[in-house]
C-alpha cells in the first residue's frame, strides 16, 4: 500500500509542477526577440526608474515573488553591462499592479527604464 501512495503523491506532483510550468507561457531566454509591443513578464528583483535617463537614480526596486512583473515593451534601447553584467536596458509600460521592495504599491501604467540581464528569463512572452 505504501508503494502506491508514494507512486500516487509523485505522479500528483509531476502533475502539479507540470500545471506551473505551463501557467507561465512561453519562457524567453533571448532577449533579442523582445520587440517594441512585445510583452512579458520578469520575475526577479529589477531596478526601475522613472527617468528615461541611464544615470537617473532608481526609484523603486521590484520584488521576487509569483506575480512578478508584467510589462508591455516601449522601446528596446542599448545593450550594456551593469554591475559586471551583460545585459540590454528597455523602456517599459507597466501592465499590472504591483508591490515593490519599500513597500509602496505601484500602480499600472506607468513606465520604467529597466535594465534587464542577460541571464534573466522572461515569461508568457508575446510579440
Amino acid at each position: 500500500w505504501s508503494f502506491m501512495k508514494r507512486n500516487f503523491f509523485l505522479l500528483s506532483m509531476s502533475f502539479i509542477f507540470a500545471i506551473a510550468l505551463y501557467a507561465h507561457g512561453n519562457t524567453l531566454t533571448d532577449h533579442s526577440q523582445i520587440k517594441e509591443l512585445s510583452s512579458f513578464r520578469i520575475m526577479g528583483k529589477i531596478d526601475l526608474r522613472t527617468e528615461k535617463d541611464y544615470s537617473s537614480a532608481v526609484k523603486y526596486r521590484t520584488l521576487n515573488h509569483e506575480g512578478g512583473m508584467k510589462v508591455i515593451c516601449l522601446e528596446v534601447l542599448k545593450n550594456d553591462i551593469l554591475d559586471n553584467e551583460a545585459g540590454k536596458w528597455f523602456y517599459v509600460l507597466l501592465t499590472s499592479p504591483m508591490w515593490v521592495d519599500s513597500g509602496e504599491w505601484i500602480e499600472k501604467y506607468q513606465k520604467f527604464l529597466i535594465f534587464l540581464p542577460d541571464d534573466m528569463p522572461v515569461f508568457d512572452f508575446e510579440e
